[in-house]
């Protein structure tokens, strides 16, 4: 079977949901991965730097946007205008089980990085000696990031399994 056929067996064997979802879970994956990549081949003074922290920021902001609109053209110009239809009760389902496990990890690190501002400010452990700048932000963006990839990848799978009302 050439890759050519097996994509196209592929496609035609998942439904247009899990399309959109894996979709949106590349694009969330890409853009953590910039993001991740960008902080640790950062030099330090690029780190203390609030200009780079900016221009950072902005860039995966504009990646996000651009690749979502992009992403969401791209399923549009594909679907049969399924975009339109509205959530049957499973997906709905599936999208408050996705939705619950990304409050869960959007708290964690709204937490952690309270916790480690104060850890900063006080010169607490580790945190008086690497002494990483705007780290609580770079904690509550990295949550974000993860928790957009956790919520696209937990939905799969449960729009796989079926396993909604666990």
């Amino acid at each position: 079977m050439t890759r050519q056929a097996y994509l196209k067996e592929l496609l035609q064997s998942i439904s247009f949901r899990e399309l959109t979802l894996s979709v949106d879970l590349l694009v969330s994956t890409y853009i953590g991965y910039f993001y991740l990549s960008s902080l640790f081949s950062a030099t330090s003074d690029q780190l203390a730097s609030s200009s780079w922290l900016s221009a950072l920021l902005l860039q995966v902001i504009t990646y996000s946007i651009v690749l979502m609109v992009l992403s969401y053209l791209l399923l549009a110009f594909v679907s049969d205008d399924e975009l339109e239809q509205p959530l049957d009760v499973r997906e709905k389902q599936i999208n408050l089980v996705g939705y619950k496990y990304k409050a869960y990890i959007l708290q964690a690190g709204i937490c952690i990085a309270i916790f480690q501002y104060q850890a900063q400010a006080n010169g607490w452990g580790p945190a008086a000696e690497y002494n990483i700048p705007y780290l609580p932000l770079h904690v509550m963006v990295s949550a974000f990031l993860f928790a957009e990839v956790f919520t696209y990848g937990i939905q799969l799978y449960k729009g796989r399994t079926g396993d909604i009302y666990e």
